[in-house]
């Protein structure tokens, strides 16, 4: 078994309506980079930030984040600042689901906001 690392990156894939909106509501609100975008209009892209990509594919049928199935989170990223990326996001326009809260179960700080497609991002901080 090699002792270099085999999964480089990975990304949550997101079907959504209008790629070209969800990439703009990326940019403007989340605070991610266009990394990559196809066609006209747009039927797939890449945003990215800080390194951390989501990919988004246009979609004519209905999409079911995962919180209309009793789920929580569509993505969840681990952050150094809870409280500071809140604050940034918030002051954006971000819809904000809950938080920052404390979760005693696992040790974690943490807060989720909404995307214009129901899609539901965490973030959380660990706390000692």
């Amino acid at each position: 078994m090699s002792s270099q690392p085999q999964l480089l990156r990975g990304a949550p894939y997101f079907p959504v309506p209008d790629v070209d909106q969800a990439v703009t509501h990326y940019e403007r609100v989340f605070g991610f980079a266009r990394e990559y975008v196809v066609g006209t209009p747009a039927e797939f892209a890449m945003v990215s930030r800080d390194g951390h990509c989501i990919m988004l594919r246009r979609v004519s049928e209905d999409i079911s984040p995962n919180e209309r199935q009793g789920g929580t989170w569509d993505a969840f990223f681990w952050v150094r600042d809870v409280h500071a990326l809140h604050d940034e996001l918030k002051s954006c326009g971000a819809v904000v689901v809950y938080g920052p809260i404390v979760q005693k179960a696992y040790s974690m700080e943490e807060f989720a906001v909404r995307d214009r497609d129901g899609y539901v991002l965490g973030f959380g901080q660990p706390i000692e």
